[in-house]
């Protein structure tokens, strides 16, 4: 059998192979949002999702979501009736999505940035994507993308002051400034960094117990895994000090 994971690019394939032995299977990729420390990261996950679902406009819209995961909020955005269309550029992350909801689930294997439509939507949704994509560049690119008056939404992790470090999250000041710049007002900035941070904690906490079969069914070395584990103690670091944290942001044109 092959194991969860297999074929998605490092670390990814060992969030996903730890998700899919604790939980069973992986409905979601995204930060949960922990209320208690006891919830599971299930519900935390679908805390987080709800707070996107519960900002948008109902139904029929036209809608975008930039980065589909494993195409869960894609799918049920459809079934609660949007006219919704997905962005990935990882055609592995597409055929797990189509897998699971059916070769009519509407994906274009594309970057944002290489994306090319006549269409023009209502909503533009970021879940954890907007990290990837150079700031400037995504406004710039909704603003051609949203209609006149159109709304983009964000649940993502950002730098609060400048981070030294290699991959450092975008700094949040900046993507305001970006938004700004292209003419988007933010209409709400709600600071969720308390309740993400526990996700790190439950992949700290669970990591160590698959070192040997990670190694043996996703070929993780040693290097890669205690490497993953280093990284995730001071992406910790960073959340407890406030230098990283984690934001709704809703944006109107």
């Amino acid at each position: 059998m092959t194991p969860p994971g297999h074929g998605f690019p490092f670390p990814l394939n060992v969030f996903v192979y730890v998700l899919a032995h604790e939980e069973g299977d992986v409905q979601s990729l995204h930060y949960g949002l922990f209320e208690k420390v006891e919830d599971s990261i299930e519900a935390a996950q679908e805390r987080s999702t709800r707070l996107l679902i519960e900002r948008l406009p109902q139904p029929p819209c036209r809608l975008l979501e930039v980065g589909i995961g494993f195409g869960t909020t894609l799918a049920r955005l459809t079934r609660l009736g949007y006219d919704a269309e997905g962005l990935s550029p990882d055609e592995r992350q597409i055929d797990a999505a189509r897998s699971r909801f059916g070769e009519s689930l509407r994906v274009h294997p594309e970057t944002l940035e290489a994306f090319e439509t006549s269409n023009r939507y209502d909503v533009i949704l970021f879940q954890e994507s907007s990290q990837y994509i150079d700031s400037e560049q995504l406004f710039r690119k909704a603003r051609g993308l949203a209609v006149s008056a159109g709304s983009v939404i964000v649940l993502d992790e950002f730098a609060t002051r400048p981070v030294e470090r290699p991959g450092a999250l975008h700094r949040l000041d900046r993507f305001l400034a970006a938004a700004q710049a292209q003419g988007f007002r933010c209409e709400e900035e709600v600071d969720l960094s308390r309740e993400a941070a526990p996700t790190v904690d439950y992949f700290l906490e669970r990591l160590p117990r698959y070192r040997d079969t990670l190694r043996a069914d996703l070929s993780v070395s040693p290097e890669q895994f205690d490497g993953l584990i280093e990284s995730g103690i001071a992406y910790r670091d960073l959340y407890r000090s406030g230098a990283y944290g984690y934001r709704l942001l809703r944006f109107q044109a």
